[in-house]
């Protein structure tokens, strides 16, 4: 580019050779002089141009590339103010799986399958399995609005239907999060309001302990700062109710029928973020609406309330607990707790106005951890968890045995991140799980066990786990 100084040069050399040409030549030639000298300058004027739109287009190109983000591991396409990031992990877990084989508990130890004692399940004993379903993918966004940053996010596993593990283990890829929020307001499909995500422990099984609230769902959730530490959530969740129902004591139960969600889970929380940990206080209040059509309708109210804390000790170490209480809570807490059962009295029709029994299930839960750091890369997380519920048998009679009543769980594991992108956990768990009977007599139960039968299984598992 010609700058400055060489275009002075130029005018300058002009400027003398016209001072000495004015000795040579005559007056009239001095006419001539000029217009060469006025097409130099104009010469020097389209040089200088020419230059500075190749500068601007310089400057521009690098506002048509690929640029970085507003937030960690993000970036932004070629014309847009979205910044984008996507990450996730690659998970393999190994397990061996005791007293039950893997196909009865499942992929993640969930309790409430543990086969009974005696059951053809529990006698086949255990069995190893490998598979990378909790393998997750998402997608983040940030865009600036009039309103403030406007945030989105996708996430799924392959934690749908399991494939065939004779051919390709094709598992089925799920929807886990779906959901937007501008500024107060997020709308979409994430954790429930209800749950407790400050006092979450670290486990590798999927699952976890028992006592834990879990559920994703779609809601609209208004977030509110009261005060430093301290903030107010308010959400309308979707409604799904779990019953039973039979036409009179002793029938067979037929699961989730004549259920009508006519409005939302109301959720409130209270969430206090100090400097030694956190505290949440969280509550749903849930509608059930029960109708056979002309033979009985029912409409009432249940739910429960949550107390989480987390309580930081010496350097890393953490302790954490969490107590949940409901009539009605079902499907917040862990246990396949159904929300009522309703029986008819003579076993032959469906209940009806003047011959009907209505009954909530109540459910008490909770669990405990610790976490201990062995250096800042090692860590053990000690956990155990109970969730119990009040199965009606003296409404259901001979129909209430096998139902789950209480389940109880313990984890000890030992992670290790060699680097900060990988982790590699080995985790002990067992767990125990206990049904309802009408009689000692049922499922030939021992006295001793007070009308309930029971079985246990443990697991030990391991899980290399790839985050990008």
């Amino acid at each position: 580019m010609f700058n400055t100084t060489f275009k002075t040069a130029l005018l300058g050399s002009g400027a003398t050779f016209a001072m000495l040409a004015g000795t040579a030549f005559a007056a009239d030639d001095s006419t001539d002089l000029k217009v060469q000298i006025d097409a130099l300058q104009n010469r020097l004027n389209q040089l200088e141009t020419q230059s500075t739109t190749k500068a601007q287009k310089e400057q521009v190109a690098p506002a048509q590339a690929v640029t970085g983000g507003e937030f960690p591991g993000s970036w932004k396409l070629p014309g847009s103010d979205t910044s984008l990031s996507f990450s996730g992990y690659v998970k393999a877990d190994s397990m061996f799986t005791m007293n039950a084989p893997s196909t009865a508990i499942g992929d993640s130890f969930a309790v409430t399958s543990i086969p009974l004692k005696g059951s053809a399940a529990n006698s086949q004993g255990g069995d190893f399995r490998m598979h990378s379903r909790q393998s997750r993918i998402r997608f983040d966004s940030r865009t600036p609005t009039d309103w403030g940053s406007m945030r989105t996010r996708i996430e799924g596993d392959f934690f749908g239907p399991a494939g065939n593990q004779r051919v390709s283990n094709s598992d089925s890829f799920r929807v886990r999060h779906a959901y937007g929020q501008l500024g107060p307001v997020l709308a979409g499909q994430t954790w429930s309001t209800f749950m407790d995500q400050d006092t979450f422990f670290d486990t590798v099984d999927f699952y976890g302990a028992a006592g834990q609230e879990f559920a994703r769902q779609t809601q609209i959730r208004y977030t509110a700062s009261v005060m430093d530490s301290l903030s107010a959530d308010f959400a309308l969740e979707n409604p799904e109710q779990s019953n039973a129902v039979s036409t009179g004591p002793g029938a067979a139960l037929t699961n989730n029928v004549n259920g009508i969600d006519v409005m939302p889970d109301f959720v409130v929380a209270l969430r206090y973020r100090p400097s030694w940990g956190s505290l949440n206080v969280t509550g749903v209040a849930r509608n059930f609406n029960y109708s056979s059509g002309n033979n009985f309708d029912k409409n009432t109210w249940g739910g429960g309330g949550h107390v989480g804390a987390t309580v930081k000790l010496w350097g890393k170490d953490t302790f954490g607990a969490v107590v949940n209480y409901g009539d009605g809570l079902g499907r917040y807490a862990n246990g396949s707790i159904k929300d009522y059962y309703v029986t008819g009295c003579n076993g032959t029709a469906a209940p009806t106005n003047t011959c009907n029994s209505f009954q909530k299930v109540s459910s008490l839960g909770g669990w405990g951890s610790f976490t201990h750091y062995w250096a800042d890369n090692l860590r053990t997380n000690l956990i155990g968890g109970a969730q119990t519920s009040s199965v009606p048998v003296a409404q259901l009679a001979s129909s209430a045995n096998g139902i789950t009543d209480g389940i109880y769980t313990g984890h000890v594991n030992l992670i290790w991140n060699p680097v900060s992108k990988v982790s590699i956990g080995l985790e002990y768990m067992m767990g125990w799980r206990t049904v309802a009977a009408s009689s000692n007599t049922a499922y030939n139960l021992n006295p001793a066990s007070q009308g309930n039968t029971s079985g246990n299984a443990q697991r030990l598992q391991l899980g290399m786990q790839y985050n990008f």
